[in-house]
């Protein structure tokens, strides 16, 4: 491996919610030590996930539990160490080790209060995910197709909402917008006077599921200084597959079986924002352990020597991987402060 990579992105929480250590090599898994270690990662975002269906006043609760957990396991061996900036991420790779960093899954969590959005930020959260499959009051969700009808504010954010972005920025607090809907995607792009991301995303005119992003947003994301992370999930990398799992009534094991999807999705959807948004606005979000069906060869983190080499034989130079693997997000990372 040549370039440290950078994973915008998993739900490995999951895993140590099960009570299984991730030092070791774990069966069924995408991401333990030992794979992060063998891929090259120099930084891995945990999510800490909250479904949108949990009940309300016990979102907050949960989501830090789940960020107990998160820092219990980074803190767990030598070759890890929990990064909140920058220059941290830069100091771990140096010494060779995984960086993880905080991130929170679902807006929900901060249950319409802007001191839990601040008490995130005090643990050292640095990511929040606006909205996951169902509408908040304040933020619209491209998965749900219930009527949005925002107090105040415009079509995506509520006037609350706007507020929430505003303490983003003020915090240092990212905001993350895969599974926003597009008039929060605009919204949010609008409101934010820093950069801001889609973790976990790819290009809507090569697979049209609604999580994914249209030319106009990545144009935006690039012109903005912002970034999307290519989500790994062949729902969102295959059409075929997509058009599969509809058929087979929304079951991506079926899909996998009757639509094999190549490795080389990816490298398609790289590729294809690269030449919309500029290779400034493109990272990786793999959405590991968070996934039900990845492309062919990609068991989990020990897969990006494979990108990494996928993506010279198409061309790529190796100051555009580097900037793909990791140089775009210490980029914006380092405009959050």
């Amino acid at each position: 491996m040549a370039h440290t990579v950078i994973d915008l992105h998993c739900d490995s929480v999951a895993t140590l919610v099960k009570g299984k250590d991730l030092r070791q090599t774990v069966q069924g898994v995408h991401v333990d030590l030992p794979r992060l270690k063998a891929g090259g990662v120099g930084l891995q975002v945990f999510a800490a996930y909250v479904s949108s269906y949990t009940d309300y006043d016990k979102a907050f609760r949960l989501a830090n539990e789940k960020l107990d957990l998160i820092q219990a396991f980074a803190a767990s061996d030598e070759q890890l160490t929990l990064v909140e900036t920058a220059a941290d991420t830069r100091a771990a790779m140096t010494a060779g080790k995984t960086g993880i960093m905080l991130s929170v899954e679902n807006g929900l969590t901060i249950e319409d209060s802007l001191d839990k959005l601040a008490a995130f930020r005090r643990r050292k959260v640095r990511i929040m995910t606006l909205v996951h499959f169902r509408h908040l009051p304040w933020a619209a969700s491209s998965n749900d197709t219930r009527p949005f009808a925002p107090e105040g504010g415009s079509r995506g954010l509520s006037r609350f909402g706007e507020q929430v972005i505003d303490a983003m920025n003020e915090l240092g607090i990212i905001p993350d917008l895969s599974h926003a809907s597009e008039s929060t995607f605009w919204d949010v792009v609008r409101r934010s006077k820093k950069p801001v991301i889609a973790s976990h995303s790819c290009a809507h005119r090569l697979c049209a599921v609604s999580r994914n992003l249209k030319d106009d947003q990545l144009k935006a994301l690039g012109d903005s200084g912002g970034l999307v992370g290519v989500n790994f999930f062949s729902l969102f990398l295959s059409e075929a597959f997509r058009l599969s799992y509809e058929e087979n009534e929304h079951s991506a094991t079926a899909a996998a079986a009757s639509v094999p999807v190549p490795m080389s999705t990816i490298a398609d959807h790289i590729d294809y924002m690269v030449n919309i948004a500029g290779e400034d606005c493109i990272a990786l979000g793999s959405d590991f352990d968070g996934i039900p069906a990845a492309p062919e060869g990609v068991g989990g983190s020990d897969f990006y020597p494979f990108l990494e080499a996928e993506l010279r034989n198409r061309g790529h130079s190796e100051s555009r991987i580097g900037k793909i693997f990791n140089g775009n997000f210490l980029r914006v990372l380092e405009q959050w402060g």
